[in-house]
């Protein structure tokens, strides 16, 4: 078992439209066949329950783990996909993060 040095990339989108009801199922899944599949060979969706200005809101998550050297154009690519979910559903911000990680494919 090898250990590898990665980055561990999420882009956390919220589930509530201002003043419009939820983005709902089908909205989220052509969301992500359209805009997220299109670039990525792998990645982790998530369903998450968060607050958002003391609101409850379903979220869905996507997570990737990139080794350090595809850390950089990956965050842009969250970053771009993360503004058009924005627009898309009137969101105030969508969350794009990154944590270092030790991981062991075993």
């Amino acid at each position: 078992h090898t250990t590898h040095f990665m980055k561990r990339l999420e882009l956390i989108m919220g589930r509530n439209i201002p003043n419009a009801g939820k983005v709902s199922d089908n909205m989220i899944n052509d969301f992500i066949k359209s805009e997220i599949i299109p670039h990525f060979e792998y990645g982790t969706f998530i369903d998450g329950e968060g607050l958002w200005k003391g609101e409850f809101e379903n979220t869905k998550i996507f997570y990737i783990e990139v080794p350090d050297s595809e850390a950089i154009a990956t965050s842009v690519l969250l970053k771009h996909i993360a503004d058009r979910y924005r627009k898309a559903f009137r969101q105030e911000s969508v969350l794009v993060s990154e944590v270092s990680t030790q991981t062991t494919f075993v």
